[in-house]
């Protein structure tokens, strides 16, 4: 019988960065030079990219549980299907360590709706016990989980492209993947030199909406995923875009443009706006 930990350790080994330190390092063991990276800060919409990889590459419907065979999470990858072109696999990060001359995808979000995503996240798996407010300050001071802070995650691996010891970098802005899904994934595909015709690219895009997306959390919670979890929250949320102009206060709005206002406009993101977030 498996005994639940205090919820005092259980956040305290979720945030330490330290104790997490050597795992890190382990779980990138057995890379190849032909893999290639899907990265992102928690919340962003990789899960969406997975399960539209994976029903694009390797040609069949894409489960919690199947997905992962093809497009594994980092320290999954030993056994995990080559799904490119040139036998490279692709496998999912949020790890800030190097990589070498591998190629990556990142897929950036709105920090404003991340904060939001991962509060909600984080309390449905007991890790945030507090109020938002206490969670968007140590959200902005890069404390709230072990991969630091949104603003110096999207440095460090977009801030990357173009070194020598760097591979090349395609950056997506999840917006504009739900805004034009079939275009930003093609270019997705370009970039990875994999070829598919567009009425895979579509029933991809048709098979994982929210509402299927929703539907094949429901089937995974039923066979024993994430059973710890609260029944009445999702790990698949609303998938908003710019939800945050109606969810967050003026006062948090602003807190955040000082903390990451020039990081996101660098990314095209708006800051500033007398009138964002509630009164």
């Amino acid at each position: 019988m498996k005994l639940e930990q205090p919820p005092a350790i259980k956040r305290l080994r979720f945030r330490s960065r330290t104790l997490r330190s050597p795992l890190v390092s382990f779980r990138h063991r057995g890379l190849r030079d032909k893999d290639a990276f899907l990265a992102s800060y928690p919340r962003s919409g990789s899960t969406w990219l997975r399960f539209l990889l994976f029903e694009t590459l390797a040609g069949e419907s894409a489960e919690f549980g199947s997905m992962r065979r093809a497009i594994p999470s980092l320290g999954k990858q030993h056994g995990a299907i080559p799904v490119l072109d040139d036998g490279g696999r692709i496998i999912q990060t949020h790890e800030t360590f190097s990589v070498g001359l591998r190629r990556i995808i990142y897929i950036v979000r709105d920090a404003r709706d991340v904060a939001l995503s991962e509060y909600a996240w984080q309390k449905r798996l007991g890790l945030e016990p507090g109020s938002f407010d206490h969670f968007l300050e140590a959200f902005l001071r890069g404390r709230s989980n072990p991969w630091g802070s949104w603003q110096d995650h999207v440095s460090f691996w977009v801030d990357r492209g173009g070194r020598e010891d760097a591979g090349p970098i395609h950056l997506v802005r999840f917006e504009e993947l739900r805004r034009q899904p079939q275009d930003v994934f093609k270019g997705i595909l370009g970039f990875l030199g994999a070829h598919a015709e567009p009425g895979a690219i579509q029933r991809a895009i048709d098979n994982n909406s929210l509402e299927r997306m929703r539907t094949k959390e429901d089937r995974a919670r039923e066979e024993g995923w994430r059973q710890n979890a609260r029944p009445d929250t999702r790990f698949i949320n609303t998938g908003a875009i710019s939800g945050w102009r109606q969810k967050l206060t003026a006062g948090h709005a602003k807190l955040v443009d000082e903390y990451f206002g020039k990081t996101l406009a660098k990314l095209g993101y708006e800051v500033g706006d007398p009138e964002q977030g509630s009164p």
